[in-house]
């Protein structure tokens, strides 16, 4: 699944969504595993974070960086705050 939200300030927001079952082997736990990727396109550059709820089903992690563009490292509190307005929609 994946969500996408376009505004006027040129800002670009991608979150892809997929849930993986038990034993995958991407995390091997006997219960499926929830994954978001959430991509921040701006004109100086791109943010991407990353949230599962691996480690306790059903309950997801704070939003973790994974590829912040230089210009852009000034604004991660910004940013985070984005990704965590997303969460509240999904």
């Amino acid at each position: 699944m994946t969500n996408q939200i376009e505004t006027l300030a040129g800002l670009r927001i991608e979150c892809e969504q997929r849930v993986y079952p038990p034993y995958d082997a991407l995390h091997g736990t006997p219960h499926a595993m929830l994954w978001r990727q959430l991509t921040i396109d701006a004109p100086q550059g791109r943010a991407t974070f990353e949230q599962t709820d691996y480690g306790h089903p059903g309950k997801v992690n704070a939003w973790e960086q994974r590829g912040i563009a230089g210009p852009l490292q000034a604004k991660l509190g910004e940013l985070r705050a984005v990704a965590e307005a997303v969460e509240k929609l999904l």
